[in-house]
């Protein structure tokens, strides 16, 4: 983090001096330790977004293509199959154990056309989706498989 924060204070100033790069190192090093002690920041969360800056990309990846996806499924089923067209509420429990990774699921699923999570409890996800087939794909949903891999990793920090 120390180092991402010179490299915007270099880029908010718009030049590399010394005095640019003096006061950038203090005010960086001052936010980190502020970071570090009232926040909760620790130097391993950024080592575990390095090691999986390839899973982190292919999530959101997957993210784009299943929005686009979503987007022709639900252009679909307004203009032409609205017969099918049923709104479900599920419950179900998800195999993803943090909150972060949660809350990533949780917004994930809203995203994406066609569902909105209602309710996040820690006895599981109310979903709110447009037909009884969309609801069924969120339990056990690749983001769930992808999330579960990258906590499975964080806890072997």
């Amino acid at each position: 983090m120390p180092l991402v924060l010179v490299a915007l204070w270099i880029v908010f100033n718009g030049r590399v001096q010394g005095d640019v790069l003096v006061s950038g190192i203090i005010v960086a090093s001052l936010v980190s330790v502020f970071c570090y002690r009232y926040m909760g920041y620790r130097f391993k969360q950024d080592l575990f977004v390095l090691r999986n800056v390839a899973r982190i990309a292919r999530y959101f990846f997957i993210v784009v293509v299943q929005m686009f996806l979503a987007n022709i499924q639900i252009v679909g089923y307004v203009l032409v199959h609205s017969d099918k067209v049923k709104p479900t509420i599920i419950h179900f429990q998800p195999d993803v154990n943090t909150v972060p990774g949660r809350v990533m699921l949780a917004n994930t699923i809203t995203i994406i056309p066609g569902s909105v999570t209602g309710e996040m409890t820690n006895n599981g996800f109310s979903v709110h989706a447009l037909t009884p087939e969309i609801a069924k794909a969120q339990q056990g949903s690749v983001f769930e498989r992808y999330i579960c891999e990258m906590e499975a990793d964080k806890n072997g920090v």
